[in-house]
């Protein structure tokens, strides 16, 4: 089995990261709703990204905010960077990766390019919100170097506020 970095190496090759288009928003919802149908057995209840609408998804569209993976002329995932007004700080969410591929490290490529692009617009730091319930997850972000700085509690679970710096001191 290929370690990590082998891995990052073959999907540097393979997978392709573009800003989103009109005509995917119906397949990013699509993508989005299905990847965040195992956390809402964990919550009890539906993420707040599979209640997002098709025309909120244009809307980051049109800022050119969201992003669209695709791996093997199929689209596989999807992540937004927007400022976050609350924490002023640029974020990174709606991430989602389709089941299959999912442990294979589509998603450490994926974090890896998002923070590099937030390190070309000149940020220092990059946030990303977790709920605390979904352990695999919030373990995923510790491990990217990603530390827990604020939370609070949205309908019954807690949600975790973390950060990461870009560059080392």
């Amino acid at each position: 089995m290929p370690d990590q970095k082998q891995r990052k190496i073959d999907w540097q090759k393979e997978a392709e990261i573009r800003p989103s288009t009109e005509e995917e928003a119906k397949k990013l919802k699509e993508l989005i709703v299905t990847a965040y149908t195992p956390i809402e057995a964990i919550l009890g209840r539906k993420p707040r990204g599979m209640l997002e609408t098709e025309e909120e998804i244009l809307e980051r569209i049109r800022k050119r905010s969201i992003f669209s993976v695709y791996y093997k002329n199929r689209l596989v995932g999807t992540f937004t960077i927007q400022f976050n007004d609350e924490f002023d700080l640029i974020e990174i969410s709606k991430v989602a990766v389709i089941a299959e591929l999912q442990n294979k490290g589509l998603g450490t490529y994926l974090m890896d390019t998002a923070e590099q692009m937030v390190r070309e617009r000149g940020e220092r730091k990059v946030m990303i919100e977790t709920y605390d319930d979904h352990k695999r997850l919030v373990n995923f972000y510790k491990h990217m170097g990603y530390q827990t700085f604020h939370s609070k509690v949205n309908k019954g679970n807690l949600v975790l506020m973390m950060e990461k710096e870009l560059y080392s001191r």
